[in-house]
């Protein structure tokens, strides 16, 4: 073997690698090696092809968005810097704050307050010239964060283009990331049925989703941002307050919070003592209020530390957290056989909530936190929605407390258990448990979306008799629903609706339906318009499927061994019978032509689509949906009782299309 041919063998390797980690990275969030291994491969990857350009793939990671280029994120500088807060975490310290505040200033009256929702997510810069969205960031040290520009752009609340007609020829913002308790709940039931370890909580799911190195991922997650204060201005507006700078924010399309508070020390209280009992009402969390003195000038006077500044303050909520006893475990068997420790526990009131079970999530967990049947445990309501045990007391463990032992047979239909990894599964394809976890999923969210079908329904139908695959669920009449208990004329013909709006889908939403291992939304999609339509998904080889971008051997050998099972395709042509039509994916570059990298605005009632799901076509075709006119705009589409924002486009020339021209345009 010739050195040349040496380096090529080497550098096919490396490429294989580099996809295999990238796949675990990327698609598992499960990184199989440290940041420096990663980088080591890439560096030599790149060494060779320096030397021997003729070798280099076309598709070579070096190229690739998510490979190379955005493995290490560019420093971005802040200027001013982005100081933490302070805290308090009881009243008197609040108190304390504004006797400081009061003595430095010397005033002799009364300061002026702005309080906010303190979102817990992940801090971010945005910069904006000449009324263009030109960078985003995190805010690293303070001095110095990570250039996130392209995750943070595909942030659907964040305008590429101010609403302004002058805007300022610099300005940046800076505000927080998060998620909804609705979209990391539909995350995490994707990363069960593609057997992934659940994000903890929101806000690592945020910060993780914002840090990914390929954007498409990015996008593909409902993310959130509130911006809430004001880095530089430059050639724009003086802005003398927090309370002005709020509504200049709104006025030019930035997205503020719209839970605010203007007032005393006092009343700032009241708005503290407020959402520290009714948080749990609110679609995200929010771990405490920031109070900042209204006036800019003050806070000029005030200054900083050099960790943060004088005039505002971060009042912390009391932790959603208590200590109870473990008495149990159940295993739960979940719908790909994965069995889920979930601990049974003397009821405990956390945050107004009755607690009586927590998850313990895998065996690994239990070795970890070293825990027994009859421990004192630190539980926590995770995202003040899902509880779980996060900690041991082992000062306060009892003598004869007993190892909690994982199960040798399945819970449900007893049959031994398969050890994979940290789970033990249970791979009787006949497991009655599983059967019914799967038909969950199939009308889920994550599944199908059947609405009003829940869980529960599910559950009763199954026992009835009355379903037993999800080949069933498409020929289900008024007359079986009827017979299931609590269950009225019109419920039945809701749920019914709901079925017959699903027998006409496109190939990606039957594939990530139908619970395959390692396919969720992302790969469906992938896969789909990688073969068409369901015939072909029935002939590809594990080799093809493989060839697909961003799909790996395990997702490969799930799909494939899916579609060459008997018992699959008979369900499948089951439903298939029953009526349901499976459309042809239509691949993206053959509809996107006339969208990618376009901007597109809504306004005005549509009859074939909301307003989220215009918005959700354009940009996976590659376009870009904004909330504001400008003269960036490509195309309005204005429907039915359209307002402003029609007359703003007329104004600035931008091209206006009709509900049925943008579906033309669309190829709808």
């Amino acid at each position: 073997m010739t050195e040349k041919e040496k380096v090529i063998n080497r550098y096919r390797e490396l490429i294989k690698l580099i996809e295999k980690y990238n796949y675990h990275y990327y698609n598992l969030d499960k990184p199989l090696v440290d940041d420096s291994k990663y980088d080591s491969i890439i560096h030599e990857l790149i060494d060779i092809e320096r030397k021997y350009p003729d070798i280099k793939a076309a598709d070579s990671p070096t190229e690739k968005v998510g490979g190379f280029a955005s493995e290490l994120f560019s420093e971005a500088p802040h200027d001013p810097p982005m100081l933490s807060l302070g805290n308090a975490f009881i009243e008197k310290e609040l108190i304390d704050f504004d006797e400081r505040c009061k003595k430095k200033l010397e005033n002799g009256y009364a300061i002026s307050y702005f309080g906010e929702l303190k979102f817990d997510g992940l801090a971010v810069e945005v910069i904006y010239e000449n009324g263009r969205f030109s960078r985003g960031s995190t805010r690293g040290n303070g001095y110095t964060g990570e250039d996130i520009s392209a995750n943070i752009a595909t942030i659907k609340d964040l305008p590429l283009s101010l609403n302004i007609e002058n805007p300022p020829a610099f300005l940046s913002v800076r505000g927080e990331v998060f998620m909804t308790h609705d979209e990391f709940e539909r995350l995490n039931i994707i990363k069960e049925s593609i057997d992934e370890a659940p994000f903890a909580n929101p806000r690592n799911a945020a910060a993780g989703s914002l840090r990914q190195l390929n954007a498409g991922i990015t996008a593909e997650r409902d993310l959130k941002i509130i911006l809430y204060a004001l880095g530089k201005i430059e050639g724009g507006i003086e802005i003398s307050n927090q309370k002005q700078m709020f509504e200049y924010f709104k006025n030019i399309g930035l997205p503020v919070s719209d839970k605010t508070v203007f007032g005393s020390i006092d009343e700032t209280k009241e708005f503290y003592n407020y959402w520290n009992q009714n948080r749990h009402t609110l679609n995200f969390d929010i771990d405490g209020v920031v109070i900042k003195v209204n006036e800019f000038g003050l806070r000029d006077s005030l200054g900083s530390t050099s960790k943060s500044p004088r005039w505002a303050i971060a009042w912390k909520f009391p932790a959603k957290t208590a200590i109870t006893v473990l008495n149990s475990v159940d295993f739960q068997v979940g719908r790909t056989g994965i069995i889920t420790p979930v601990a049974n526990l003397d009821p405990i009131n956390i945050g107004g909530v009755l607690v009586k079970r927590a998850t313990l999530h895998n065996f690994q967990e239990i070795e970890r936190l070293d825990i027994k049947i009859g421990d004192s445990v630190l539980v926590k309501r995770a995202g003040d929605v899902i509880p779980k045990v996060v900690e041991t007391l082992h000062d306060k463990r009892p003598a004869n407390a007993g190892k909690i032992v994982p199960p040798e047979k399945c819970p449900s239909c007893s049959r031994e258990l398969s050890r994979e990894d940290i789970y033990i599964r249970c791979i009787n394809p006949e497991c009655e448990a599983k059967k019914i976890e799967g038909l969950k999923f199939f009308v889920s969210k994550s599944g199908m979306d059947i609405e009003s079908f829940g869980p529960e329904l599910i559950i009763r139908l199954y026992n009835a008799g009355i379903i037993k695959s999800i080949s069933d669920i498409f020929n289900l009449t008024k007359d079986d629903l009827l017979k299931v208990e609590r269950m009225g004329d019109k419920l039945a013909e809701k749920i019914l609706k709901s079925i017959n709006s699903r027998k006409r889908i496109p190939l990606s939403l039957l594939l990530r339906s139908l619970g395959i291992r390692n396919t969720g939304d992302h790969v469906a999609k992938l896969v789909a318009r990688h073969v068409k339509n369901l015939k072909n998904l029935y002939k590809i080889t594990r080799e093809e499927l493989n060839r697909i971008d961003e799909v790996g051997p395990e997702i490969a050998d799930s799909v494939f061994s899916f579609f060459n099972n008997k018992d699959s395709v008979k369900i499948i042509d089951s439903m298939i019978k029953s009526g349901l039509i499976v459309e042809e994916e239509q691949a993206v570059k053959d509809v996107a032509a006339s969208v990618a990298g376009k901007t597109f605005v809504f306004t005005g009632t549509m009859n074939s689509f909301s307003r989220k799901e215009a918005e959700d076509m354009v940009e996976g075709m590659g376009g870009r949906a904004s909330g504001s006119v400008s003269k960036k705009t490509d195309y309005l589409v204005a429907g039915e009782s359209h307002g402003s924002k029609y007359d703003k486009a007329v104004q600035l020339g931008v091209t206006i299309l009709t509900e049925d021209e943008f579906l033309s345009l669309i190829g709808e």
